[in-house]
């Protein structure tokens, strides 16, 4: 927590009641370190990359402006809350400014491990046409998962009370992952909330970078059923 309840209320109505600019500049002065914590955890993702961190910050510190000047106190939703999208969107959209659609080398290993983890899982099967079946529809629930991801990460264009409200898509994938076994959830939350790739998965886990591929595709065939028999 960056400052009491009691102080950060006490700022927010001196600033949306009268405008008070001293209640802006200790706000701006109290969220900086966190917005700038939301930079860093950017970053750290696309090490691959020789992009400035200050550069991150200070975007982060664009979308921090942004986010305070929108944000009403009233509509009872923490301020934190509300302003990470806005911020995380103002970092991704500086970061796509850089990059341009190009994917980083972490990200195209990460699909090539997936692809082929999805199409081995299917190698038994007599007939070819449910194996394409099958392998495309869960490689694009592995993209959908992807596209939910990246939209709470990179949702700094809309309005911020949208991003607060977990979409229907959102909460029909969360709530069949809730649903999966333990391991199997681990491994789809890993994978595709925390980015983390087969080889790392593999070390954390203690097991080959095979056995993480073997849970993988497994997590996405009982996801794939599960949101099906969701209501």
């Amino acid at each position: 927590m960056i400052a009491s309840v009691a102080m950060e209320a006490e700022l927010w109505c001196r600033y949306s009641r009268d405008r008070d600019t001293d209640a802006w500049n200790q706000l701006a002065t109290l969220y900086g370190p966190w917005a700038a914590s939301v930079a860093r955890s950017v970053h750290r993702r696309v090490w691959a990359y020789p992009v400035d961190l200050e550069d991150f910050v200070q975007n982060a510190r664009v979308g921090l402006l942004e986010a305070m000047s929108r944000y009403d106190p009233d509509r009872g939703i923490a301020f934190q809350a509300y302003a990470k999208p806005r911020i995380r969107g103002a970092v991704f959209n500086g970061l796509k400014a850089v990059l341009g659609d190009r994917p980083t080398p972490r990200d195209e290993a990460r699909l090539k491990a997936r692809l082929h983890s999805l199409q081995r899982s299917h190698d038994g099967e007599s007939d070819a046409f449910d194996t394409v079946v099958n392998t495309i529809a869960e490689l694009g629930l592995g993209l959908l998962l992807d596209e939910v991801v990246q939209s709470q990460a990179a949702s700094g264009t809309g309005e911020g009370y949208a991003y607060a409200r977990a979409s229907e898509v959102e909460a029909r994938l969360a709530a069949a992952v809730e649903r999966l076994p333990q391991r199997l959830a681990l491994i789809i939350r890993a994978h595709y909330y925390e980015h983390l790739q087969f080889q790392e998965l593999a070390a954390t886990l203690g097991v080959t970078k095979g056995r993480v591929s073997q849970l993988h595709r497994a997590g996405l065939e009982r996801l794939r059923m599960l949101v099906q028999d969701l209501p």
